[in-house]
């Protein structure tokens, strides 16, 4: 019998068990490994929301709806454009499977990696987005979320992505017990700085302007590295909606805390 030649070789079909997969079928995989990584990654943090809960977050059913009109402060202060709200729509209505309008807590962690890719924000990052809206008492971890409200969250959690390696770093570095009080003072910090621009700035009603900020913390005794650091940070923003002042919040906290910590000390820098 003669020997096979090269090209008979190459027309030889593989053997079952060691055909390659098509580019398909590798697509198909591929999905389906970032999709276990993202249940993963959603299962994770929700067990750290958990573990994180706040001594006066009160135990609630998780069958009760929270809308977003409930929360006055939100409601009064979060303004979103309708373009980002059909983005967010989409996000929601593909894990709103039973079409009530809600949201569970680990729908709504599974929805936000249709917004923000799990590699964008780092765990810390991410319960930051959860804990920092506990201040206006919305616990992600309570009841069941509707629309706006996940907008809330899937709109803070851009704004943390955008953040540069300085703010993204503070984040990651906070210490959520020791800061808590200061965390719910921030709500009563954000309202006294848009009360005290009433009449004197032209920013848009809801909105903190820039400038104003960093006159308020001159006021405050801030000295000239730390106003060079709130400047270069805020380059990009003439105004701040409530996300832009919430997701900046660290830096406003690390300022007031070396401030109070030894005000007469001019050596220390951020």
């Amino acid at each position: 019998m003669a020997a096979a030649g090269p090209e008979d070789s190459g027309n030889r079909e593989e053997a079952p068990g060691r055909r390659r997969p098509s580019a398909l079928e590798c697509l198909l995989q591929e999905k389906k490994r970032k999709g276990e990584e993202k249940k993963t990654k959603v299962l994770h943090i929700y067990s750290m929301l958990q573990e994180s809960r706040t001594p006066h977050s009160l135990p609630s059913s998780h069958n009760n709806p929270s809308k977003f009109e409930s929360f006055e402060f939100l409601a009064k202060y979060c303004i979103f454009s309708p373009e980002k709200l059909e983005l967010y729509r989409g996000a929601f209505e593909m894990m709103d499977t039973d079409g009530d309008g809600y949201l569970t807590c680990l729908q709504v962690l599974l929805a936000l990696k249709e917004i923000v890719p799990p590699e964008v924000l780092s765990d810390s990052e991410e319960i930051y987005v959860y804990r920092i809206l506990e201040m206006v008492d919305f616990r992600v971890t309570e009841g069941l979320t509707d629309l706006r409200l996940f907008t809330v969250v899937a709109s803070l959690a851009q704004k943390i992505a955008s953040l540069d390696d300085f703010m993204r770093s503070l984040i990651g570095e906070m210490d959520f017990r020791s800061v808590e009080m200061k965390l719910y003072r921030a709500k009563q910090l954000f309202l006294f700085l848009l009360e005290t621009q009433a009449g004197t700035s032209p920013a848009q009603e809801g909105f903190l302007s820039a400038e104003h900020l960093l006159v308020e913390l001159r006021a405050g005794g801030i000295r000239p590295e730390h106003e060079e650091v709130v400047e270069r940070e805020l380059r990009h923003i003439r105004s701040l909606d409530l996300l832009d002042f919430l997701a900046h919040l660290p830096l406003f906290l690390l300022i007031h805390s070396s401030v109070i910590a030894n005000p007469l000390d001019d050596t220390r820098s951020l």
